[in-house]
């Protein structure tokens, strides 16, 4: 009964693959078996393993929800391998077993190689609203000397420029919600309360529905910042590039904290910058912080101070040493 339950298994997900009835699949996959069984009479060989490429929608405590990529379906994939894994990966999947449980698709395996490949992912950009003129320097309180900010805003507000605002998938206004609910503030409240576990897991879900909600990234990359900045860089990233998809080539507009949508994105380039500067990369912090700063010249993020201290050569241990000694950094020379 086993072997003729796989069979008929085997011969439903070819059916799903390849849109054939039931009797030309089965044919298939008996001529296959067939040949391998001619290739290998004494049986022993093992049949190569069966490998696909999944993106990593959500993950439990021993499984990942996945979508195999050429696949309509999702899929429960458990496995041992999960521990550097998070959503918007893309990872290779190693099949033990297929099956189907009350009309859901599973799998046990080994996942190889999670890695960030944003267009493997098939992604519909976020669209972005606006595209008017901003005029920062004319309605906002500018930054004077001896502010070491000052010469560099002057710089970013030197002229107008075109203003957008992300859609409201990116801060968690998904379809179906009341307009002014966001399950990621919910999280965020839920980690403020010390309940953790359930911030995780509703993030897990908002990102089961889309992936695109950047704000998802950005709330999981804070819950692991403290205990492995190598972990939060990665949720950061990939909030990053799934944002990068909406802006053209060579983007110069404004993305302002003001506009609550643009959050989201901001936070993760925050977010991605704190840990390039604390796993040090010097370079490459000092150049996210300063794209930080041409998006939002205002900077509500407190980025110019990090700005700062890394152009006069403090490291993140010297920073975080002032902190606890009362200085944030945030002395005007």
């Amino acid at each position: 009964m086993t072997a003729h339950r796989d069979l008929k298994n085997i011969i439903r997900e070819r059916q799903r693959k390849t849109g054939e009835a039931y009797t030309t699949a089965r044919a298939h996959v008996l001529r296959e078996q067939n040949r391998l069984l001619a290739s290998d009479p004494d049986g022993s060989q093992a049949p190569a393993p069966v490998r696909a490429d999944a993106v990593i929608l959500k993950l439990n405590g021993q499984s990942a929800r996945v979508r195999v990529l050429g696949e309509a379906n999702e899929v429960t994939f458990r496995s041992g391998d999960l521990w550097d894994v998070v959503p918007g990966h893309v990872a290779t999947l190693v099949f033990d077993r297929r099956w189907t449980w009350k009309g859901a698709a599973y799998a046990s395996g080994k996942l190889e190689n999670p890695r960030i490949d944003i267009p493997k992912m098939g992604l519909e950009p976020l669209p972005l609203d606006g595209g008017e003129l901003d005029d920062v320097a004319a309605h906002a309180e500018p930054y004077r000397r001896p502010d070491p900010y000052a010469p560099l805003w002057r710089k970013l507000t030197a002229k107008p420029r075109l203003s957008f605002e992300f859609d409201g998938i990116a801060w968690g206004a998904l379809p179906g919600l009341d307009a002014d609910a966001s399950p990621t503030c919910d999280a965020a409240e839920m980690v403020q309360a010390g309940d953790l576990a359930g911030a995780r897991e509703l993030l897990m879900e908002v990102l089961n529905s889309d992936l695109r909600c950047l704000d998802a990234h950005a709330h999981l990359g804070n819950m692991v910042f403290e205990r492995s900045p190598k972990l939060a860089i990665v949720h950061y990233e990939i909030g990053i590039r799934i944002g990068e998809l909406s802006l053209p080539a060579g983007f110069d507009g404004l993305l302002v904290w003001g506009l609550i949508y643009n959050r989201p994105f901001l936070r993760c380039l925050r977010g991605y910058g704190l840990c390039l500067w604390r796993l040090g990369k010097v370079a490459e912090a000092l150049v996210t912080f300063e794209r930080i700063l041409s998006l939002n010249p205002n900077d509500n993020q407190g980025v110019r101070f990090c700005w700062h201290n890394l152009r006069e050569g403090r490291s993140w241990e010297e920073m975080q040493a002032d902190e606890e000694a009362g200085d944030d950094g945030r002395r005007e020379h």
